[in-house]
């Protein structure tokens, strides 16, 4: 039975208790009815008074029997009542902890998704640094090899241009 169910129950109840009110005023009404009857009939004083010790006696024990009921209703709905809030407190109490937990669960994923993720970044940047490294150093290679071709290729020039120097002079010499 939910929170619903319970608000519902405690309309009823209500209704029930509007109920037994209006039984009592009937019962009361109609007894002071008798009575007022009573103390009008043509009959003796000892008669009368007999009839309304023992309409009274009546009305007493229905007031007391229709108060008895009403209270023991409304002890076992409130009982009835107790006891549903406690299930619904306990209801929510054990959906609290399956939601706790599930978020716990989640928040466990999470970490633990966010570790390998971070390793994985962390593992790629050390390849990255690494590559880097070589890049540099093949670099480095390359341009000390372009220099030492750049020399070779400017001791060519200058042997050829000193060749052809010698050359033009002794054309020019001759």
């Amino acid at each position: 039975m939910g929170l619903f169910d319970y608000f519902e129950e405690k309309r009823k109840e209500v209704a029930r208790r509007k109920r037994l009110e209006d039984a009592g005023k009937v019962v009361t009404g109609a007894s002071l009815g008798a009575l007022l009857g009573l103390l009008f009939a043509p009959k003796s004083g000892k008669e009368t008074r007999e009839e309304i010790a023992e309409k009274a006696k009546e009305t007493a024990d229905n007031v007391g029997a229709i108060s008895k009921d009403a209270a023991e209703e409304i002890q076992v709905k409130a009982q009835q009542a107790g006891e549903q809030v406690k299930k619904t407190y306990a209801d929510l109490k054990d959906k609290l902890g399956e939601k706790k937990s599930e978020l716990d669960e989640n928040v466990a994923v999470a970490k633990s998704k966010a570790e390998a993720i971070g390793d994985i970044v962390k593992a790629s940047a050390e390849d990255i640094k690494e590559e880097v490294k070589d890049t540099a150093d093949d670099v480095k290679k390359s341009a000390e090899e372009v220099k030492e071709d750049l020399k070779e290729g400017a001791k060519e020039v200058k042997e050829k241009s000193e060749e052809a120097s010698e050359e033009i002079d002794k054309e020019l010499n001759e």
